[in-house]
């Protein structure tokens, strides 16, 4: 049991930098070479050296982690509009709708 694979690993941001900063020295060798001195894959040690590249330290710090979060805006109510604003949102959503009828007929 001891000797299996760990999956989603979580590694503390020191090590992290510590493996870029590893591979980038040039001391080390390539990706694979550092993969084996500090016991990780090649894909890891890319990963970690783009991320390095691209954020500094500061991508290690403040990781981000599964789905983006997306805002959606409120679905508008008709009820809450005054009458001017509920004919200038009606024509506005009609024009549209000709626009796309036109785009389907081609």
């Amino acid at each position: 049991m001891e000797n299996e694979k760990r999956k989603n690993r979580i590694y503390p941001a020191e090590f992290k930098i510590k493996v870029a900063e590893a591979y980038l020295s040039g001391k080390e060798g390539g990706h694979i070479a550092v993969g084996r001195k500090f016991g990780l894959s090649r894909r890891r040690v890319e990963d970690w050296v783009r991320t390095y590249k691209e954020k500094g330290i500061d991508g290690f710090l403040h990781p981000t982690r599964g789905r983006k979060f997306s805002v959606r805006p409120k679905p508008i109510e008709l009820e809450d509009m005054t009458l001017e604003e509920q004919v200038k949102y009606l024509k506005m959503e009609n024009d549209i709708l000709k626009k796309v009828k036109a785009l389907l007929k081609n």
